[in-house]
């Protein structure tokens, strides 16, 4: 997403440095209309039009915690959509109740401007959301009460067919006529059914095993109906599909005894409908979990909902007009670290919303927007799971009429796009919008329509760029900005009277460089990392350099350096071992980095000794012991029982001492690993010298016998580290077992030949990248 206003737009001024780790950062002083949570400080924001009537900022913030008073960084997306200017409401949605996709794969495959995820929903094992679910007018999924998402109920987030939003909730009705009776119908296509209840399954719901919202009921029944009569009757309800024109019931306990006395051929059928809050005509709704605003003003919610977390929120003004939608990252100490929900809910109040309603968070939040003159939407936020961006049920999306084509304008943005320097300690976002004198930064401009969707020119035909101030800077035909002297200019990129632009400042004269992380590890040949160039004036404010301004010079037969499409260097091992000192210079200022290729080990705990070590599980029972049948030696043994739990469960051990000290700088950690091949998740956990935990999780061990796991430490780590804790868990509901694993030799893997110098540098120079 580009970072930078359209010109027009009061070029954002310094008010302020704050005071950090690293370098000190220049920031920008918020309009009037910035909404900024109490205490905190607003330190960058981008205004960037979505469709019409729709409009998304990005607020960067710092400041102090609401619930823990801890300072931080906090990055949060608001948009506000006025629902009478042309964009239509709808869900997304995977094909099936009972599965899940990437946001971003089914915005794109709908065809939305924008996406937000939305419920909560059954993450460990169906992936069937927890909530209501109407599609384009039609109930594909019922509301209902759940014992497994504690708080979820009937509140929903409802569009009416005339595009009027509200938050309320929606109630189920529905029967089912049996020979003789009629008895109620409580759910349709649920992850769980409660006591005595009869669910009902259709086509929609998808594959999953219709045994699971009945797990562990002793008196079951199923029914298969087709064409309005029984076609089988069976005890234990199954897997696989629903056929076309056919339904499912599924019973328990009393429920299941109404359906037991049915054979096969008797008539069934089943009458159901939703009501809405003032009988609205529902188009699209999803549900969340707790209201966070109410007539106005934000609520008070327990202290567990006040930790600092990924979130997602709605929210609409009081005659649903206007809609609000925040996604806000966490669980990123050096990005953002989150928010509790009772700032949520005064974050929404400020944006205007009368109701608000929290979305699912955590992992679940993502927000997909489509840049002016795009085709299709991109990821806006910064997805908390290290596994990637999280599969998800069901989406909030939005969707405009297909544009004319014709340009209207242009979103002008810089080519290298970058928010924070890699790395743990606290920094504000690189500023590609800054430029050093003599220096370059690489502009685009893509032309868009009424929609600010994709607008087409002709081949030969190229935008004329302009800058406002000749003193400042100049830009060539190619929109290559080269800055000249300290200032704040704009610069236009124009064809006929489609026109747009950027605010760029050129700061003071390059002073230092920095690459983030003062060393590379490339564990073998043929590995690869990166790192990022940047720079700051003697006042310290800072910005990233373009790679076409950097100058490298390294061993060519050690390593290779080239430059990434995001501004960035990859640099790839040619040799098998040694230390090399990459020395980067641009300006006239230079800096050094060391790539260490090749590994030294050393043995953390070889577990001859196991009384160090605490026993560790979760929703289960066990005990650690020392074993004489470790990979070489003694070893130690878990011995556990998954049986007591159809939830998460997890088995593993932690120091005695509370944290264990690891010495020198860790790439990774191994640990030989005796499994049964149960199909368990493996994580360590690491506190880093700042005092954050960092959860590693390398894969699934899923096969017998003994393995050697590798968990790769993330880059930018501060070290030194301790470790915290090292485990396993099954995450399969109908996994129940009882189980042995024996760990054995622990060793921390080191980047480079312990204690061998840095080769020295070729006299021959890479050239300037580009």
């Amino acid at each position: 997403m580009s970072r930078h206003g359209l010109l027009g737009r009061s070029l954002l001024a310094a008010a302020l440095a704050l005071v950090l780790t690293g370098p000190a950062y220049a920031e920008t002083a918020a309009p009037a209309a910035a909404v900024v949570l109490d205490g905190r400080t607003e330190t960058y924001r981008e205004t960037q039009p979505v469709a019409p009537g729709v409009e998304l900022n990005t607020v960067e913030l710092y400041g102090p915690d609401g619930a823990t008073g801890e300072p931080g960084w906090l990055q949060t997306y608001q948009m506000s959509v006025d629902l009478k200017a042309g964009v239509r409401i709808g869900r997304l949605f995977p094909g099936q109740v009972a599965a899940r996709r990437p946001l971003l794969d089914m915005a794109r495959e709908a065809g939305a401007v924008a996406a937000t995820n939305a419920d909560y929903f059954d993450i460990a094992a169906s992936g069937a959301p927890w909530g209501v679910a109407v599609q384009d007018g039609e109930l594909l999924q019922s509301p209902l009460p759940n014992t497994k998402a504690t708080q979820t109920d009937r509140t929903a987030v409802m569009f009416s067919e005339d595009q009027v939003g509200g938050i309320g909730e929606i109630v189920f009705e529905g029967t089912v006529k049996l020979p003789g009776r009629t008895v109620p119908l409580d759910a349709l296509n649920k992850a769980e059914l409660l006591k005595d209840q009869i669910g009902m399954f259709t086509p929609v719901w998808g594959t999953y095993c219709r045994c699971h919202p009945v797990r562990g009921v002793a008196r079951t029944v199923e029914v298969v109906v087709r064409d309005g009569v029984v076609a089988e009757v069976v005890d234990v309800p199954r897997e696989g599909p629903v056929a076309e024109g056919a339904f499912v019931l599924v019973g328990r306990e009393a429920g299941a005894d109404a359906l037991s006395s049915l054979r096969v051929g008797d008539p069934v059928s089943v009458d159901y409908a939703v009501r809405a809050p003032g009988d609205m005509k529902v188009k699209a709704a999803m549900s969340g979990r707790q209201l966070i605003v109410a007539d106005g003003e934000p609520l008070d919610l327990p202290p567990e909902n006040n930790t600092p977390e990924p979130r997602t929120a709605v929210g609409f003004s009081a005659d649903g007009s206007k809609m609000w939608l925040v996604a806000v990252d966490g669980r990123q100490p050096e990005f953002s670290r989150g928010l509790g929900l009772d700032e949520l809910g005064e974050m929404m109040v400020k944006l205007g919303a009368h109701t608000a309603l929290n979305l699912d968070g955590g992992g679940s939040t993502t927000l997909v927007v489509r840049e002016p003159g795009q085709k299709q939407a991109d990821l806006v936020n910064r997805p908390s799971d290290a596994a990637g961006t999280r599969p998800v049920p069901t989406g909030l999306a939005m969707f405009l009429p297909e544009g004319s084509g014709r340009a209207k304008g242009f979103w002008v943005s810089t080519a290298t796009e970058r928010d924070r320097f890699p790395g743990p300690a606290a920094a504000a976002s690189w500023r590609t919008e800054r430029v050093f004198p003599g220096l370059t930064r690489r502009l685009t401009a893509a032309a868009y329509d009424e929609t600010y969707g994709p607008a087409q020119l002709p081949r030969t035909i190229k935008p004329q760029w302009r800058v406002e101030n000749g003193r400042i800077g100049r830009v060539d035909r190619d929109g290559v900005f080269r800055a000249l002297s300290s200032g704040e200019t704009g610069v236009t990129a124009r064809h006929g009277k489609a026109a747009g632009g950027i605010g760029l400042t050129v700061l003071g004269r390059l002073a230092r460089l920095e690459t983030g992380t003062r060393r590379v590890n490339l564990l073998t040949k043929g590995a690869q990392g990166t790192f990022e160039v940047n720079g700051a004036d003697a006042a310290g404010y800072a910005a990233p350099i373009d790679p076409a301004d950097v100058h490298l010079t390294y061993d060519k037969a050690a390593l290779d350096v080239t430059p990434t499409g995001a501004g960035a260097f990859t640099v790839t091992a040619r040799a098998a071992e040694g230390e090399h000192v990459v020395t980067v210079s641009a300006g006239g200022v230079r800096t050094e980095l060391v790539v260490g290729i090749g590994t030294s080990q050393d043995v953390v705990d070889a577990f001859d000794d196991t009384s160090n070590w605490d026993f560790w599980s979760l929703r289960a029972t066990g005990t650690a012991s020392s074993t004489p049948d470790g990979h070489a030696g003694n070893g130690l043994k878990l011995d556990y029982d998954f049986t007591q739990s159809t939830q998460t469960r997890g088995v593993g051990i932690w120091p005695s001492a509370g944290l264990l000290p690891v010495a020198g700088q860790p790439a990774a950690f191994k640990l030989w690993v005796k499994s049964e091949g149960h199909d368990q998740r493996t994580r360590l956990e690491v506190v880093d010298r700042d005092g954050t935990l960092h959860t590693i999780e390398p894969a699934f061990i899923t096969e017998p016998g003994w393995q050697q796991i590798t968990y790769d430490v993330p880059d930018g780590m501060a070290y030194p580290v301790s470790l915290r804790r090292i485990f396993f868990n099954e995450i399969n509901p109908d996994a129940r077992y009882t189980g042995t694993l024996i760990l054995d030799e622990l060793t921390a893997v080191a980047a480079g030949p312990a204690g061998r110098p840095p080769a020295a540098l070729k006299a021959s120079a890479a050239p300037g990248l580009s």
